[in-house]
C-alpha cells in the first residue's frame, strides 16, 4: 500500500518499521507457541495489535500532522507590540531570556579575603573584545541590598575563574545547588559535588574548560540594582588544545529557569565578518 500526501519518505519509513515489527511479532508468538512457552504470548499479542494499529492510523493520514514541518513564524505573519515597562520584573525576565537565549550557564569561582572559596551561577558572561580580551556580566544584588559574594571578592583580590560545564543533569543539578542563597561565612563548594582540581582551589575538575579573568573596573548599570563588571581574560584553563572551531557542548540557560544543553542540530557558517 502507498501512501498519500505530503512527507511521503518519512511517513514510509515509519510504516515500513511498523510493518517490520509486526512481522518480527508474529513470527515471535509463532515460535513461542511451538516451544509451548505460552506465559508471554498475550503480552506480544497486545504489542502485535498496538503496532498494527499505528500502521493503520498512519494509512488512514490520522498522523499526518505528526509528519509536518513545523512552521517557522515571523513578524510578517503576525506580531504584537509589549510594552516592556508595563510588564512585571518576572515577565520582563521572561522575555529577555527567552528571547536572548540559549546562553552559557556559567559557574564563578572567586575567594574572600580568609581564602574561602564562592561559587556563583551566571548567565550574563559575554565577550565584547578580542583584543584586548575582555569580558562582561552583570552581578545583582539580593533583595536585601546585600552585593553578590563574586562582586566582592572580585574587589578583594581582583580575580575569578569562570566554568563552562558539560551538559548533564549532574552539572545542572550542582549549578542548581549553587545558586543557593548562603552566609557569607559558608561556601557552596561544600553543598554540591564538584571537585577542586589538585594545585588550584579554584578550578572545578568537572568543567569542560574555565576562563581566569580579572577585574579591570565596575559601572553602575542605569535604574539597575546590579554593578556591570569588566573583566580581563589571563589564561584559559582546556581539556584539548585543539580551537574549537564549532564551540562546545556545555550547559546552557535556555527561557528563564531551563537549563539545557547547547544547540547541535544543524548550522551555517557565516564567514563574511572575516573580510
Amino acid at each position: 500500500m502507498m501512501l498519500k500526501g505530503e512527507n511521503m519518505d518519512k511517513k514510509e519509513i515509519v510504516a515500513d518499521f511498523l510493518r517490520r515489527c509486526i512481522t518480527y511479532s508474529d513470527e515471535s508468538i509463532t515460535r513461542k507457541k511451538a516451544r509451548g512457552e505460552t506465559e508471554e504470548i498475550s503480552a506480544w499479542q497486545s504489542y502485535r495489535d498496538f503496532t498494527a494499529y499505528s500502521l493503520k492510523e498512519i494509512y488512514t493520514g490520522e498522523l499526518d500532522d505528526w509528519f509536518e514541518e513545523e512552521k517557522a513564524t515571523n513578524l510578517l505573519d503576525k506580531y504584537h507590540e509589549v510594552s516592556i515597562d508595563e510588564l512585571e520584573h518576572s515577565q520582563r525576565a521572561t522575555w529577555l531570556s527567552g528571547l536572548l537565549s540559549p546562553r552559557p550557564l556559567v559557574v564563578a569561582a572567586s575567594e574572600n579575603a580568609e581564602g574561602m572559596g564562592n561559587l556563583a551561577p551566571l548567565s550574563s558572561v559575554m565577550v565584547v573584545s578580542n583584543t584586548p580580551p575582555l569580558l562582561v556580566a552583570s552581578l545583582s544584588e539580593s533583595r536585601e541590598g546585600r552585593p553578590r559574594d563574586t562582586l566582592v571578592n572580585l574587589r578583594t583580590n581582583g580575580k575569578a575563574i569562570l566554568h563552562l560545564l558539560p551538559a548533564t543533569k549532574e552539572s545542572a543539578e550542582n549549578v542548581d545547588l549553587t545558586a543557593t542563597s548562603l552566609p557569607a561565612d559558608e561556601s557552596e563548594w561544600d553543598i554540591c559535588d564538584f571537585t577542586n582540581v589538585d594545585g588550584n582551589d579554584m578550578l572545578i575538575g568537572q568543567a569542560v574548560a574555565a576562563i581566569q579573568v580579572s577585574l579591570v573596573e565596575e559601572r553602575e548599570l542605569p535604574q539597575a540594582v546590579a554593578k556591570l563588571v569588566i573583566l580581563k581574560v589571563e589564561k584559559l584553563f582546556v581539556s584539548d588544545e585543539e580551537l574549537p572551531l564549532n564551540g562546545l557542548r556545555v550547559l546552557c540557560q535556555h527561557g528563564i529557569d531551563r537549563m539545557t544543553e547547547s544547540p547541535d542540530s544543524w548550522s551555517v557558517n557565516v564567514d563574511k565578518h572575516h573580510n
